[in-house]
């Protein structure tokens, strides 16, 4: 199996890298603020950034079509948004970022994503960013999902402004 079957796509140095940071691919209206703090810190310690996106699908079994051409929609919507993600990194960074593809349970593979790329070192999530995925996912990591991950997690609070980040990093 290739890995792009894998699900990853990207920079293989970045893959490689000694570090990455890993972000929940969500539209960039709600994730500004925490776009650019992972900018600004990966660039800071010299790490890499990993974006994962997780489509949850229905089980077609007995329409393998139908399941077929739903995969193939869903996993053109992911590239595409997870795409818009690394141009907007890349407008202020030389580092492309590393791509997960993922299908199944959002919190299950995010954590399968971390322990199976021992490269990735911190996740990284948008706090009160009016998606609620990333709310879900605060609420799950923060709280009974915590002793499952076994990197730091980092909430990065929407009320901060770019100076702020800028003092903090």
């Amino acid at each position: 199996m290739d890995e792009k079957e894998q699900g990853y796509l990207g920079d293989t140095d970045a893959k490689h890298a000694h570090s990455i940071y890993l972000i929940v691919s969500d539209k960039l209206e709600h994730c500004e603020k925490l776009l650019y703090f992972i900018m600004r810190y990966a660039a800071k310690t010299k790490a890499g950034i990993g974006i994962v996106h997780v489509a949850q699908l229905n089980e077609y079994q007995h329409w393998a079509n139908v399941e077929e051409q739903m995969r193939a929609e869903i996993r053109a919507a992911a590239e595409e948004e997870v795409y818009t993600l690394a141009n907007r990194l890349a407008e202020h960074m030389d580092v492309k970022p590393v791509f997960y593809f993922r299908e199944g349970d959002m919190q299950s593979e995010i954590i399968k994503t971390i322990k199976e790329d021992s490269a990735i070192s911190g996740l990284f999530l948008a706090g009160k960013s009016g998606s609620a995925r990333q709310e879900d996912l605060i609420k799950f990591f923060a709280g009974k999902g915590m002793e499952q991950l076994d990197v730091p997690l980092t909430i990065v609070p929407e009320h901060l402004d770019y100076q702020d980040i800028d003092e903090l990093i």
